[in-house]
């Protein structure tokens, strides 16, 4: 409940920027209690940043005071066991940023409501435990393999993890086995969307009702485009088994003015590069066409007669994200450890429960990469006022994990074990 207390929606959702360095110090004394050890606590130099694929939002936070704004969301890395080669180390990783506003924390009848409940501090927590208990079971472990928690800023508010997890598995936080624990109804998935977000910006001239054709109408313009894209791209997007979200479009509110500023975004998720890339190809096809399509469409009509004329110097499109790798991969091996754990394998492309996250940062050769944690994105209400989580879906989760461990180190520890039919759940 301390953790949950702490207000931690990311200071790109307008949170304050202290509360990760707050809740880390929490994380790390309540990890110390368990018997895990504090093993890295750092933030990226401001030139880290400078890599592609750094989202538009996150280079506006560092503008004014790189430093500043990095320090105050450092990234946590505690652990048990004797340091070990990647190949016999298992991570887990949870974001300890949320989205706005924090809910505080309340227990109702064996739920845990609040912020973060679901997504992400009470998996990662339940994940704490469930090593902690591993290694109370069976103490030889600590010489056969290491086990670590990473505890990250930066996975909300549109960041796509570039100050967090990005950061952590370029210097070295990385595993045979990666899991991250985000609601996945305790499946595991092994594949995780992508995402690049265009804008449509209008900076044109504003007028009044007076003169309603002496502007650029930025909302006919954007308002055009919003349905030139849903119709191009909507269609693509399902042949290529990419997500399309028309988003927000915003111009003004008043009656009686023509309001020649505004934009309008999308976000599209997809799966693997080629389909992004032609997606990319046909959002710039359709920005350039639309100026065209409002002449042919509307010929000496007087309300965008302006707007007609001036269209490819005040219309523009650029990109807030793009160019973001998508998590794929397979690991027969590690999917026979997770399922024997009970964190099953299970296809999110297929049937579209696999979601964008962190995780995308975190694939490289000689390590398989999962989603997996308790409860799902919708069934528990994340990102809404009644986020929740029942208190047994995390303990089940905390067993899980404990049984993850202990078949880990069967598997890839210097000396293969037998592991023990456990029943008891690992204590709270």
């Amino acid at each position: 409940m301390e953790l949950m207390s702490e207000d931690t929606v990311s200071p790109l959702e307008g949170g304050d920027p202290l509360g990760i360095v707050r809740a880390q110090s929490v994380f790390v004394a309540g990890a110390a209690r368990r018997g895990l050890a504090l093993r890295q606590l750092s933030s990226p130099p401001p030139d880290f940043l400078d890599l592609p694929g750094v989202p538009a939002q996150v280079r506006t936070a560092l503008a004014d005071a790189p430093e500043r704004f990095l320090d105050a969301q450092p990234s946590v890395v505690v652990g048990m066991g004797e340091p070990q080669p990647p190949e016999r180390r298992l991570v887990f990783n949870f974001h300890m940023d949320t989205v706005g506003p924090h809910v505080p924390p309340r227990l109702d009848a064996g739920t845990l409501h609040g912020r973060g409940a679901v997504d992400d501090k009470g998996p990662g927590v339940a994940a704490l435990l469930g090593v902690a208990a591993a290694f109370a079971h069976d103490p030889a472990l600590a010489g056969d393999i290491e086990v670590q928690i990473a505890c990250v800023p930066g996975e909300e508010g549109g960041a796509m993890g570039v100050y967090g997890t990005r950061w952590l598995v370029e210097s070295g936080v990385v595993g045979r086995l990666m899991v991250f624990a985000e609601p996945t109804d305790g499946r595991s998935l092994d594949a995780c969307s992508a995402a690049m977000t265009p804008r449509w910006t209008v900076a044109g001239a504003d007028s009044t009702d007076d003169h309603p054709y002496d502007g650029h109408n930025a909302t006919v313009a954007l308002s055009l485009l919003a349905c030139s894209l849903t119709e191009r791209l909507a269609p693509l997007a399902e042949k290529l088994g990419a997500k399309l979200c028309v988003a927000g479009l915003r111009t003004g509110t008043s009656h009686n003015r023509v309001y020649g500023s505004g934009q309008l975004l999308l976000n599209i998720a997809y799966y693997d590069t080629a389909a992004a890339e032609e997606l990319a190809l046909a959002v710039a096809e359709t920005a350039v066409a639309a100026g065209d399509d409002l002449r042919r469409r509307f010929p000496d009509n007087p309300v965008v007669r302006r707007l007609a004329a001036d269209w490819n110097s005040v219309v523009r499109l650029d990109w807030l994200k793009r160019g973001l790798p998508p998590l794929s991969n397979r690991d027969p091996v590690m999917e026979g450890v997770l399922a024997a754990a009970g964190l099953p394998r299970h296809d999110g492309v297929a049937d579209g429960t696999a979601f964008t996250c962190d995780a995308i940062w975190a694939a490289g050769p000689g390590r398989y990469v999962v989603a997996s944690g308790p409860g799902t994105l919708d069934g528990n209400g994340a990102h809404t006022p009644d986020e929740h989580v029942d208190l047994k879906d995390l303990e089940s989760y905390a067993t899980r994990c404990r049984d993850l461990v202990l078949r880990f180190g069967a598997e890839v520890g210097r000396e293969r074990r037998q592991v023990p039919d456990l029943r008891k759940e690992p204590s709270r």
